[in-house]
């Protein structure tokens, strides 16, 4: 079976997506030891040529599988620590790596997500066609309603930080129905009770695999558990031996913030600018 992991990048001017893709896409493809491709657009391919990071780009993905850039996208809040700006988010096009994933069995992860170990290594034997995380577990140990639950009255929120599928027409039936749902978000909205001023994967995923799974809340097919620490946490250092720093900071107040550190484990950083400042180091652990 042909099996591999897939990346979204579209570069924005407030974040380098591309760095984020190369990073996690290297990291991945390291410690899972399985080809990696990314799908991204004709901008984003020129951005890496002119910041000179593109023979990088080649020497870490197996394909780059150029699409269309989405026209439609978000404004949503960026935060970066104790600093936050309203900025466009592209993430519109994510249920199509159904059709552009080259792989038989595809494991699609964000690029915010570093895979520092193979939690997925049972999974890929797995014959489900559609597996998703079922939850995160935030460093500082806090979890919201909002990050269990769709709304206060909907079921499961499941996360779209990891996918596993395969190219079954039982698991394209999942992602036709995102794209249904995501050209039909407001009225998905009323049924469901979530805000839809931005479109989010998480919940698109999650009621189509409420709906296709017979309205019922079904574990069996769960991806492990995501290591999250929120936007207003910063990455601050990464030591050689692959550990992890973080700067926690609880309520966005100096006196309310603590050190952490992780090594060995897989973790979704969402302040994705903390990554970003931390590149060249760890460039140096793919």
């Amino acid at each position: 079976m042909n099996k591999g992991i897939i990346l979204f990048a579209h570069n924005s001017k407030e974040v380098d997506y591309s760095v984020l893709s190369i990073i996690a896409g290297g990291l991945a493809k390291k410690n899972l030891d399985l080809p990696v491709s990314l799908i991204t657009d004709i901008s984003t391919i020129e951005w890496m040529k002119e910041s000179k990071i593109y023979s990088i780009a080649l020497s870490v993905f197996d394909k780059i599988i150029e699409t269309q850039r989405p026209r439609e996208f978000n404004h949503r809040i960026l935060r970066d620590g104790v600093e936050s700006k309203k900025i466009p988010f592209i993430n519109q096009n994510r249920s199509s790596v159904w059709h552009l994933s080259p792989y038989d069995k595809t494991l699609l992860i964000d690029t915010d997500y570093l895979i520092f170990e193979d939690v997925f290594k049972s999974y890929w034997q797995l014959n489900l066609p559609f597996m998703i995380s079922d939850s995160i577990k935030l460093v500082n140990g806090k979890i919201g309603v909002l990050d269990r639950w769709i709304s206060d009255i909907a079921p499961r929120l499941f996360w779209a930080t990891t996918l596993m599928f395969d190219k079954s027409d039982e698991s394209k039936i999942y992602f036709d129905l995102v794209d249904h749902i995501r050209e039909n978000y407001r009225y998905y909205a009323d049924i469901y009770q979530y805000r839809h001023e931005v479109y989010r994967n998480d919940i698109a995923f999650s009621i189509s695999k409420h709906i296709v799974e017979g309205f019922k809340e079904d574990l069996s097919n769960s991806l492990p558990y995501i290591l999250s620490l929120t936007d207003k946490d910063e990455l601050i250092d990464v030591k050689s031996d692959g550990r992890l720093i973080f700067l926690l900071n609880d309520e966005i107040s100096a006196d309310k913030s603590f050190l952490s550190s992780c090594k060995d484990q897989n973790v979704h950083i969402m302040n994705k600018q903390s990554i970003v400042r931390n590149k060249e180091k760890l460039l140096e652990l793919i």
